[in-house]
This record gives C-alpha cells, structure tokens and sequence, in this order.
C-alpha cells in the first residue's frame, strides 16, 4: 500500500460518523462560548478594578474585598449575555445571512441552468427536491453557498458571475460539493459558527483596518486614561496596562479562536470535493469546476473572513497564487484522479 492511499483512506470515515462529530462540535462550541464570554467579562471586571485601586485609592483593602464578587456578577452577567446572542442569531439565520452577502431569493425560471444543476444534485444526494435559490445579484465574482440548520431550512446562494460564467457541468459540480456538505451536516458547523462569530470577527476586521481618518479618534485605552488630550497619562504604567487588558480582551482572544478558521473549512471542503465527485458522472468535473473559480475572483464582498465557511471557496481577502491555500486543494484533487487530473500544457 503506497503512502498515498494509506493518507487517502485516514481521510475516510463513515458519513454518520461525521453528522455525529459536527452536531458534537456544535454543542460543545456553543459550551464553550459561553464560558469564554463569561470568563472574559468576569477578568474585565476583576483586572478594570484592580486598576482603578490602584490608580485612585492606593491603600485601603475594603474596595478590593469586593472584587470577587464583582466578578461573580459580571460572571453570571456575561454568561447570560453570551446565550441572549446565541439565542437571537440562530433564531431562523438563513435569511439574515444570506442577506448580508446581498443574496435575495430568486423566482422559479428565472436561472433555468442554475436551477435544473441544483436539482439534480439535490436529487442525487437523496433530497426530495431541491433548497430554495438566492442570487447575489450584483456580484461579477464567481463563487456559491450553502447554510442552514435544518434540512427544511436549507438555503443555497450563487453569484451572478457564478451562473453566467460556469457551464452547467462546473455548475453541478459545484452544487455536489455544497449537497455533500448538507449531507454531513457541515452546513450545520458552519452556519452556527457564522452566526455566532462572524459578527464578532467582522468588528474585529473594522478595528484592524480602519481608516487613517478613525484612527485619530481617543481609542478605548485613551477613553479610560483620560482621552486624547491626557498624553501625560496615556504613558503611565497604569494606562498601559489597561489598554493592554483591552486590548488583549479585545483583539487576541478572537485571534486564538479564528485561528484554524481556514484551515477547518478547507478540510471540510476538500472532503466535500472527495464525496461530490461520487455524485458526479464525470468526477473530473469538480477538478474543471474548481480550477475555473480559482481563475476567476471568488471573493465576495459582505462575506470575507467571518462567513467564508459557508462558500465553496474561501470568499474572504486573496492570496498570491503560491500562497493561496484553495491551491493546495486543487492539487489534491489532481493527485486523486492521476493522469486525469493532469495540468493541460
């Protein structure tokens, strides 16, 4: 047994086995959110008044007694905050999310060959028809999605590049990806970490590029040192620490949970690819669909980091193509069909 096929089949595992681990992956986020954002605001709190003992009082301990209880409340306070949001972005998020991309839903005929793609994919993944179309209607990028939480609630989106610049075949292929995904329930990872983070990550993008002209604007640690004016201030060891504690709190904590974001759904992607070539007539087709996205612009504007999960390909910033991890996909799917996989010269 070569090294190839040995890595092929430890990328294998049996589809309720994957349904499992990605209802499993749900719960346990969710847990997890919860306790992190009730964590943090309770380490806020607790650092927020350890710092403004010592900038003020300096001396007495009865203001520092109460700071275990502060944190118990801002606990109990950030935990419940932290299931409000949970609550209120999957209450039925396939429309707001989509729509956030600027996808609408489309009337029946309306992309006949985009449709009847769809429809025979959902068909072969054993669905009995096919989900409800959205177009982003003015977006040249070629590129798709596919969220829900339900198999009822399924919504699947296109650009308008994708269905005027892909061939039904490409189209198809593309739809075997995104119904393989429903199929194992990767629609159900992806749409509750989109929900529940994407506005987190999307705030976290507006402060790491902002405008030069914001950028002059008190920031929070200026805010609690005194404001833009306090310069004397801004420089003591006090302010320093609480614009790290912001900062920290702020930015880096969604640092460490975006990182392997990408990595995650290019997995679940590549796994999508292996399993939608098993819809396909031709399973070549789906190397054709993905090196044809791969030439023309995927990213999608709305989307970007936060919600590139949901896409078939990474719709957030590009990259180089030697840097672009969406190639290593494509090579991959080369090295499963051999020769004809082969790069035409």
């Amino acid at each position: 047994m070569t090294d190839r096929t040995r890595a092929r089949r430890g990328r294998m595992e049996p589809l309720w086995d994957r349904i499992d681990r990605n209802r499993m992956k749900v719960a346990m986020f969710v847990t997890l959110f919860v306790v992190a954002a009730a964590l943090s605001l309770a380490l806020m709190v607790g650092a927020g008044g350890v710092l403004l003992w010592v900038m003020t009082f300096r001396g007495g301990g009865e203001f520092l007694s109460l700071t275990p209880w502060l944190m118990a409340g801002a606990f109990l306070l950030g935990a419940a905050l932290a299931i409000l949001h949970v609550v209120r972005v999957l209450s039925r998020p396939e429309a707001r999310l989509a729509g956030l991309f600027g996808a609408i839903p489309t009337q029946r005929g309306t992309l006949p060959v985009t449709e009847s793609a769809l429809h025979d994919m959902a068909i072969a993944i054993g669905r009995p028809g096919a989900p409800w179309l959205w177009l982003i209607e003015d977006c040249d990028r070629v590129n798709a999605f596919a969220l829900g939480l339900h198999d009822d609630a399924i919504v699947v989106g296109v650009t308008r590049g994708f269905a005027e610049r892909l061939s039904g075949d490409e189209q198809r292929a593309v739809f075997a990806n995104l119904m393989a995904r429903v199929a194992a329930r990767d629609t159900l990872w992806a749409t509750v970490l989109s929900a529940i983070m994407g506005p987190i990550w999307g705030q976290r993008a507006q402060q790491l590029h902002k405008d030069a002209l914001l950028q002059d604007e008190p920031t929070w640690g200026e805010a609690l040192t005194g404001g833009a004016s306090a310069g004397v201030a801004r420089e003591t060891p006090e302010a320093v620490i609480g614009v790290f504690i912001l900062g920290f709190l702020g930015v880096v904590l969604t640092e460490v949970l975006m990182a392997g974001h990408e990595r995650a759904a290019l997995a679940a992607a590549e796994k999508a690819d292996a399993e939608g070539m098993l819809l396909l007539k031709d399973p070549a087709q789906m190397l054709t669909a993905l090196a044809h996205v791969l030439e023309a612009n995927n990213t999608v504007p709305g989307a970007g980091e936060a919600y590139s999960a949901l896409f078939f390909c990474w719709a957030g910033f590009g990259y180089a193509p030697e840097d672009d991890p969406e190639m290593e996909r494509l090579g991959r799917l080369r090295e499963v069909l051999g020769a004809a996989g082969a790069p035409t010269p």
